[in-house]
């Protein structure tokens, strides 16, 4: 007896990561990491903060514009036409020659009903696509974690990752499926043991993988199973991930290293079809000119690299980009030479898509309190793009709403 081995003991570092990586494990075909049927993958990029819409799609020919924003109507110089009478931002000329070759669509005026001006309520509105939910508690899902749950039975990798942030954001939340947030390659890496330079907090698990220690009862028989799975998926996720070379020149930010892992994620073929990222920092309630100018040059250098290394990579007809913000900016700027929270803003959408410009222009002169009225219910966006993706659009919403037709057809 006392010189029998004594299992293995997992510290917490140790469990946590070891549960980090449960949510890979499927006992289903390990080998199956290409989902069957359709491989389509729709990325989600949130402008969090409230971007403000009247400067990104402007109406520069509306004069009620330039009255309102006597100082930040000077973005119209430069502005890329759209030929609508609106044109997007100077610092967006690369997503402009994409909606002008067909690659990229404008939908203007997307937003719900009763608008909220909380960041918070606003972003979890949009998350659950549930206009009318009273509060976020424990058994909240997103809408994207609620496609996840139909997407899941076709692949064994995990059809939802979020790329960049330290929490998995609420639209991502499920009830049956664990989507991980990741924020490099090795993420999904530190379990394998192919890895060059295994994590020190991993070696009880590979202790439990390699079979050393195997006194125990059940629940320790369950632990190294599941180990065990986890590193066969990990070993498979770290071939296909070697795969990947960028064939675009991603910026040195943080979206280009998020979108690059993005790109990676879209080409390896495991099967993830959501994915998440974020840009923060459009709150600009003050000197809002050059904050604003340095987030969207941010957004076009980083989107672009994106998708262009998506197409070289032969993935660009099935792959879909939604960038969207909690709510636009009310329509006259404040004394400080910024903008402060408002309502409807226009939504940008590229890849598989119909080119061109959607929706009415925003009228200025039909106002709501201050605000831009909503023309399209954001909620048949999500439907346009749930339907595109072979998803059950009315159960994951919770109700039918029309496409808005910016997708490309199936």
């Amino acid at each position: 007896m006392l010189n029998e081995p004594s299992p293995p003991i997992l510290d917490r570092r140790a469990f946590l990561q070891l549960c980090s990586a449960l949510p890979f494990v499927q006992p289903r075909d390990l080998a199956r990491l290409v989902p069957a049927g359709d491989d389509r993958v729709l990325l989600v990029l949130e402008l969090v903060g409230g971007n403000d819409g009247l400067n990104t799609v402007i109406p520069v020919d509306d004069a009620r514009y330039a009255a309102a924003r006597p100082t930040l109507a000077a973005v119209r110089r430069g502005a890329h036409a759209l030929g609508d009478g609106t044109a997007l931002h100077p610092a967006l000329g690369r997503l402009h020659r994409r909606v002008q070759d067909g690659q990229g669509a404008v939908l203007h005026g997307c937003g719900y009903p009763a608008p909220d001006r909380s960041h918070f309520r606003s972003r979890d509105i949009w998350h659950t696509a549930a206009p009318l939910l009273p509060r976020v508690d424990a058994r909240t899902t997103g809408w994207l974690g609620r496609a996840a749950e139909q997407l899941a039975a076709a692949t064994a990798g995990p059809p939802a990752v979020a790329v960049g942030g330290l929490e998995v954001p609420l639209l991502l939340r499920s009830e049956r499926v664990a989507a991980p947030s990741v924020r490099r390659v090795e993420d999904f890496q530190w379990l394998s043991p192919a890895t060059a330079a295994p994590i020190e907090a991993a070696a009880p698990v590979r202790r439990l993988v390699d079979g050393s220690g195997t006194r125990g009862g059940a629940v320790r028989d369950f632990v190294a199973a599941t180990a065990q799975q986890a590193a066969a998926l990990a070993d498979q996720l770290t071939q296909a991930l070697r795969g990947y070379r960028p064939r675009a020149d991603h910026p040195a930010t943080a979206l280009g290293r998020d979108l690059q892992l993005a790109a990676q994620l879209t080409v390896a073929g495991f099967g993830t079809r959501l994915v998440h990222a974020s840009l923060g920092g459009f709150d600009t309630h003050a000197r809002q000119l050059a904050t604003h100018a340095a987030l969207l040059a941010q957004l076009d250098a980083a989107l672009d690299a994106f998708l262009q290394d998506v197409a070289a990579h032969g993935a660009g007809d099935r792959l879909v980009v939604l960038v969207h913000s909690e709510f636009g900016r009310r329509v006259a700027e404040n004394a400080s030479q910024g903008t402060d929270h408002g309502a409807a803003a226009p939504v940008l959408v590229f890849g598989a898509v119909r080119g061109g410009v959607h929706g009415p222009v925003p009228d200025l002169q039909r106002l709501d309190d201050g605000d831009l009225v909503a023309t399209t219910d954001f909620r048949c966006v999500y439907a346009d793009l749930l339907q595109w993706l072979g998803v059950d659009a009315a159960a994951v919403l919770g109700g039918a709403f029309a496409p808005a037709g910016v997708a490309a057809p199936r």
